[in-house]
């Protein structure tokens, strides 16, 4: 199951990592590297910047049909840090511009379809921020990429070539980004990113074409979130590895609704809204996700 699609598409899915070596994406600058390792102080930041798609703005939908923003990993952290904060009497602000619907290229150049604060682009609202607070301890969240991918797998299948276009865009586009938070912060902020859990193996659950499609999913998103690896490290960003606090290549199988299924499974339909067709996490979920952030702090 881990690997499961023919040797052609595997042979694809190893092209999108070397076409990303061949960008420079796979080994991090001199300068990024040294920032990206300069020890941060114990304290908790003064600012707290969540960037992103409706992971960071915190969406979820609700049983009657309806959705919620606000309710998320970012909000987590920011409850977790305001709390420290309180405890040692110094002041926390929390800004989140995550825009759900976000891809890496609308992040960069404005077009999120949610409605967002900012009349531009997300990631010129960030650089104005981190230029306003250059000279402040500011932690950076940041996920973005998974919507240059998602629209792949409508219907319930899974179309390889617009995935492997996905994959090397959202790397490109991912890059570019954190190039432009890079030169806009200042010496005290510190950037995370994250990589992504794979909702489709919530497929498994439907049946013998459903398990295709979850086997399916598993190269795919292994090499989506090597590229999103790759393009953290050339910056000098740690990943909070999301993909790994769901088990997503366990495949132990586990007790789940009166029969087995493998873990990576029951991770996905315990920490998302899959059981309705939501991609996204639940309470549960998004609590996962904030303590791998704040695992990297």
């Amino acid at each position: 199951m881990r690997t499961p699609l023919p040797k052609g598409v595997r042979l694809a899915v190893a092209a999108v990592l070397f076409t990303a070596s061949a960008l420079g994406l796979t080994a991090a600058p001199a300068a990024a590297a040294q920032s990206g390792s300069r020890p941060v102080p114990a304290d908790v930041p003064r600012w707290y910047l969540a960037l992103g798609d409706s992971l960071a703005a915190g969406y979820q939908s609700t049983p009657d049909g309806g959705h919620v923003v606000g309710r998320g990993y970012a909000q987590d952290i920011a409850r977790t840090l305001g709390e420290r904060a309180a405890a040692r009497g110094k002041a926390f602000g929390f800004t989140d511009l995550g825009c759900p619907g976000e891809t890496t290229g609308t992040m960069a150049n404005g077009g999120c379809p949610y409605p967002h604060p900012y009349a531009d682009s997300q990631l010129a609202a960030a650089v104005r921020f981190l230029r306003e607070h250059r000279n402040d301890r500011v932690l950076v969240t940041l996920d973005i990429g998974a919507n240059d991918v998602n629209r792949c797998a409508a219907g319930g299948t899974i179309d390889v070539p617009c995935a492997l276009s996905g994959i090397a865009t959202a790397g490109r586009g991912l890059s570019d980004i954190l190039s432009q938070l890079r030169a806009a912060a200042g010496p005290r902020t510190r950037i995370i990113g994250m990589n992504l859990y794979d909702p489709f193996l919530a497929a498994w659950l439907t049946g013998e074409q459903g398990r295709a499609t979850a086997a399916a999913s598993l190269p795919l998103s292994h090499a989506l979130n090597a590229v999103i690896g790759i393009a953290d490290a050339a910056h000098g960003v740690p990943t909070a590895d999301v993909a790994r606090a769901f088990d997503t290549d366990s495949l132990r199988m586990v007790p789940f609704g009166g029969g087995r299924v493998p873990l990576n499974v029951a991770r996905i339909v315990q920490w998302t809204n899959m059981a309705r067709g939501d991609i996204h996490a639940n309470d549960a979920g998004y609590r996962v996700i904030a303590d791998t952030f704040l695992a990297r702090l």
